[in-house]
Parts: C-alpha cells; sequence; structure tokens
C-alpha cells in the first residue's frame, strides 16, 4: 500500500485546491468554534460508524499543507471501504481548517482554506475538544475517532 497510497495522496494533496470540484467531508475551521456541534447536524448521514480527521499541519512529510490536507482523511477512509468492506456513506472525512504556516500554500490563489498562519492559540485546543465531543454527541461514543497528520507538538 505504502508505494502506491503515499506517493498519490501526497500529489493529490499538493493539487487539492487546483483539483477541487465538489466538497467530499466537512470543513471546519477556527472561525466555527462554538458552533461544531449544529455543522455537524447538518451531515445528512446519521449511521457515520468512522471519522478521520486532520488539521493539515503534517501531511506525509510535505509539510504544513493547511485545508488541502483534506485528502489524507478521504485517502485513509477509502482504505477503510476497500480494506475492511465499510460502505462510504458511513464514512466522515474532516479537516479542521486553522490556517497553514506554509506561506506558498497560503498564498497560492486556489487554496481553499483560511489565508492566515495557524492559529496557535488555546481556541485550537477548544476546537479539537469541542469536535470530539460534538461528534460523539451526534454519532454516538462508538463511531471511531482517527486522528491523522497533526503536527508533532498537537498530536
Amino acid at each position: 500500500m505504502p508505494i502506491v497510497y503515499t506517493p498519490t495522496v501526497g500529489l493529490a494533496c499538493q493539487k487539492f485546491g487546483r483539483v477541487f470540484q465538489s466538497p467530499r467531508g466537512m470543513f471546519i475551521s477556527i472561525k466555527d468554534v462554538g458552533r461544531v456541534y449544529q455543522m455537524l447536524k447538518n451531515w445528512p448521514e446519521d449511521d457515520i460508524k468512522a471519522i478521520c480527521f486532520t488539521d493539515g499541519e503534517r501531511i506525509l512529510g510535505l509539510g504544513d499543507l493547511g485545508a488541502n490536507g483534506m485528502g489524507i482523511p478521504i485517502g485513509k477512509l477509502a482504505l477503510y471501504t476497500a480494506c475492511a468492506g465499510i460502505p462510504p456513506h458511513q464514512l466522515l472525512p474532516v479537516t479542521l481548517d486553522v490556517g497553514t504556516n506554509t506561506k506558498e500554500v497560503r498564498e497560492d490563489p486556489y487554496y481553499i482554506g483560511l489565508k492566515q498562519e495557524r492559529d496557535r492559540t488555546p481556541k485550537y485546543d477548544m476546537l479539537v475538544e469541542e469536535f470530539m465531543r460534538a461528534a460523539q454527541r451526534r454519532w454516538g461514543p462508538s463511531t471511531l475517532i482517527q486522528f491523522e497528520d497533526f503536527g508533532n507538538r498537537n498530536a
């Protein structure tokens, strides 16, 4: 799998804003603190078995890709379907958009995320905690929640 997965998903993340056509998954930004549950209630599927989420800070050794890191949760959950047979409608990819410290990414006109430096304030921890509580409230405590490609500082 690493021979196919890593270079393919890595390239997809690097080009994510340029090939973006329609959302697959949820983008929740740092500006959404205080209303994450209301956002999750808008997801049309009530039977979510697994969520994979990232903040895009450490994508496959490529660095901080911010919201372009959505390719990681999409790719990981595709493996859940391919290898474990979980139907795609029961999987939810999520990106927490808190900005990016990679200037080239932030200044790319096709970048789909917040065009700001990564938020390192206590608001970041509030967003992660609120997301975890909201996901459990929305889909129950037996829903698998996988953290993926967070920076070492937040892992």
